[in-house]
């Protein structure tokens, strides 16, 4: 015997619609993260090398990224996905509104012997 229980009127929600699990999330922002530190340790290097003007650019660049990464890698977390969609089950197919009655088989006309129901 099932101890399921049906319940009316409540809303499911579909699993392929939830949102990515906090470690996915995490593991994406740190990615961003560290991809911007490394264009900022590459204008760090082009600062050294290049001559005076682009020399200013290059560290202004470098001052400014950390912000900027921070920036992105928490912006990304908010626009992925939107809401779930409930989950509506689809009906089931009802049973017969007058189920068949069911009957005993005719006795054998053959045998005309009374039946002993008693023991």
């Amino acid at each position: 015997m099932s101890r399921r229980r049906e319940r009316t009127g409540e809303t499911v929600i579909s699993v392929t619609n939830a949102q990515p699990g906090r470690s996915e999330d995490l593991d994406s922002r740190i990615a961003r993260y560290a991809w911007m530190m490394s264009i900022r340790i590459v204008c760090f290097v082009l600062a050294v090398l290049t001559p005076s003007p682009w020399r200013w650019m290059f560290i202004v660049a470098a001052v400014f990224l950390p912000y900027i990464a921070v920036v992105l890698a928490n912006a990304q977390r908010s626009s992925t996905v939107s809401g779930a969609e409930p989950f509506i089950a689809p009906e089931r197919p009802a049973i017969g509104s007058h189920p068949g009655v069911v009957t005993q088989p005719d006795p054998d006309p053959d045998t005309d012997r009374p039946i002993d129901t008693e023991k």
